[in-house]
Order: structure tokens, then sequence, then C-alpha cells
């Protein structure tokens, strides 16, 4: 049995975590912020997107990248900078916009995505998780006919890979899900998904590590900062902190965010792409399954009594900030979708973090130097969606090296 450490405890840290415990390891893991589920994945959209994995790249995006420049869309900003990495990433981003590469992106993001879906039960039953959890399906709304053309496409794609996914018109959709009635624009045709779902990462995450502190003696270490890697003889031999004694471990596993101090990934690998995101109540005729309009980009997902709404992909700002127009613009844009459903009049609790996004959108899952450290880490939009099945590659990968 080794000691692992896994740095960072978001969803793909924790599921690192349980996969690692699960394979006999004794597991330690650390993160900066107080509490498990601190960063980017605290609030994020909140829907597990198994029919949904698409690369961001594609060719859609690259013919819609003059209009995003001169910021006609209000999902999209990109803050041309004279940065040297940021020149890299983006480049390489482009790269990963033809139709080949979307395809086999979009197909290996599918794969982790379907192991997701597959383990999920499992962990929820063994530890008895409570998250909010509905396998409620997920609905993507087209706002016109050259959209929803496109659409087909992807559908295409994603049935000849065994995916349930049906194409609907509009009213087909609202016997599904009688909020689109609320809905107040136009919609061409819908993408439904019926075994796609939605819960809570924080609840997810607090439930799984306290049931492996229990049950998988998991060692848990919070508002601690690494500062570098103990290297003996060219292998990882532990971790440093500035405020706390060094740690010692036959491995360690890197599954952080944008931000990883001193440990952090290149910006050319690893670019921040920053979101937003409210949680509000529900009101009558809220909906049940989860939404994403696509004129808008915003998703909308329930959460019990409540729903959260995201969106927006700013790419190019660093070091991170809040932007109040920018996260007035998805309030207002949500307010302009549904007529109903959701009560935005009180006090809003504003959420902006910044997802790490890979130029491929596939996350990095490997060995790095010097040898005992592993990656977990990239998964930009998809963390949620993906973190069961790359924490079960992850030890895949680590099999070899580590016992």
């Amino acid at each position: 049995m080794a000691h692992v450490i896994v740095i960072g405890a978001g969803v793909v840290g924790c599921a690192s975590a349980w996969a690692l415990t699960r394979a006999g390891h004794q597991v330690t893991i650390v993160d900066k912020n107080p509490s498990v589920c601190g960063g980017a994945s605290a609030r994020n959209g909140a829907q597990l997107s198994y029919a949904y994995g698409d690369a961001l790249a594609s060719p859609g995006l690259l013919r819609h990248l003059p209009a995003i420049l001169m910021r006609r869309d209000p999902a999209y900003r990109v803050w041309l900078a004279p940065d040297p990495e940021f020149l890299v990433w983006g480049l390489r981003f482009l790269r990963n916009a033809t139709a080949s590469r979307f395809r086999g992106n979009t197909t290996a993001l599918l794969a982790l995505a379907a192991r997701t879906q597959a383990l999920l039960p499992d962990v929820v039953e063994t530890h008895g998780l409570k998250f909010d959890y509905a396998a409620s399906g997920k609905m993507i709304l087209y706002p016109d006919a050259a959209a929803f053309a496109k659409a087909r496409h992807g559908h295409a794609l994603k049935t000849s890979l065994g995916i349930r996914q049906d194409l609907l018109t509009r009213d087909e959709a609202t016997r599904l899900e009688p909020a689109l009635a609320h809905y107040r624009d136009s919609i061409e045709g819908v993408v439904w998904s019926p075994d796609d779902a939605a819960g809570r990462p924080t609840a997810f995450c607090k439930g799984l590590v306290d049931g492996l502190e229990r049950e998988g003696g998991l060692v848990t270490l919070f508002g601690k900062e690494v500062q570098k890697l103990i290297v003996t003889r060219g292998r990882v031999a532990g971790v440093e902190f500035r405020d706390h004694s060094p740690l010692e471990a036959d491995a360690v596993v890197l599954a952080t965010g944008h931000s990883s101090g001193s440990l952090r990934m290149p910006w050319s690998s690893i670019w921040p792409v920053q979101g937003y995101s409210v949680t509000v109540p529900a009101t009558d005729g809220a909906m049940r399954t989860s939404i994403t309009d696509l004129k808008r980009k915003i998703v909308f997902a329930r959460l019990g009594d409540q729903i959260r709404i995201a969106g927006n992909a700013d790419i190019g700002p660093r070091p991170i900030a809040f932007r109040a127009k920018r996260f007035d613009a998805l309030t207002a844009g949500a307010r302009a979708a549904f007529s109903t459903g959701f009560d935005l009049s009180g006090e809003l609790g504003a959420w902006s973090e910044a997802r790490p996004c890979t130029p491929s959108s596939q996350p990095i899952i490997r060995a790095s130097g010097p040898a005992g450290l592993f990656l977990n880490l990239g998964h930009g939009t998809l963390g949620w969606t993906l973190s069961l099945g790359a924490a079960e590659r992850l030890v895949e990968v680590m099999r070899t090296s580590i016992r």
C-alpha cells in the first residue's frame, strides 16, 4: 500500500482520492481552501452532461470567432494581450477547432463521461450520498433552423456512440418539460438527453470525503498550501508547506485548478476560462430538467428547491477578477429567457471562478516529472461530468508506478 498525497479537493481531487482509496492506497488530500470543494467546483453549472461532453474548440466556434472578438456574443469575452503563453495556448486551441480534431476530442470526453455515469450509482449507494441528485435529463434549446441543422450532426455522432438522445419539436419538449411554456423566445428544435443529470458538487464532495475518512482512512488537510515537492534521488518523496510540517509520500497527484502556486502547469497547457453563477429559489413553473439556452449560452439546473444559473466564458484576463457587468449580463439573460420559474429579486450570491481548460478540452491525466508525480487536471467546464471517469483513468496510469 502506497501513501499518495492528492493536492486539490474539488470534484476531481475528491474523485481521485476515492479511486486511490478504492485501489487500496493510503490517501491524504490537501487543499489551500478552508474546506472541501472550495474552488472552481464550488458553484459550477451543476449539470452532469453525459451526452454533451463536447470539446470547446470546434468548427462552429471558429466560424463564430469574429463575432466573439467584436463582442457581439453575450456569453464569450476574449481579451487579447501581448502574452506569449496565451498566444501559444490560443494557437493550440485553434488547431483543435478542425472537424476531425473536434470529433476525436469529443469522443474521448464522452468516453470519460460514460465512465462517470456508470460509476456514480455505486459511489452514491456505498457512501449514502445526498446532494440533490436528479437524473431528470437535459434539454438544449436551438433558436433557429441553421443552429438546429448543425445540432443534427452532433446528434448523429452521439447516437453512433450508443448515447440516448432525441430531436424534439418545441411542443414535444414542452410536454416533457412544462417550464418551456414560459420561455420567451422562439425554439426551432430541442436536443433531449434523457440520461443526463444534475446535483450539488459541494454536497457530493463533502459526503464522499466524510465517508472516506470514516471507512477508508482518508486524511484531510485544509487551509494549507503546498509550497514545493520534496524530491529525493529524482523521485517525489513528499511535499512541503509554509506553515505545516512536511508530509512524506510515495506519490503526489496534482488535481488543482488553474492556480497551483509554484506547482502550476505552464499556462500554454492550461488556461483559465472564467464563468459566473447564481443559485436562487425555485418558484412556480420552475424547470425540473436541466436546460441549456444555446442562444444565450446559459444553463439552468434544478437543485432541490433552488435553481442554479450559470454561464459566460471569459478568456484572456489574468489574474482572475470578479466583473460585475459580466455577472449582470448573466442575470439579465436569465430574466430575458424565462418569465417565471426562479426568483432573482432577493440578495444574489454572485459567484465567479475560472475553469482550467486545455486547448483540446481533454484533461491531462498522466505521469509527470519527477518520478512519482501524476497529473489529473484541465477538465475545463466538464470537471463534474468527467470526475469519476478521470479518477479511474488516473489509477490505471499510476498502477505500474506505485504499489
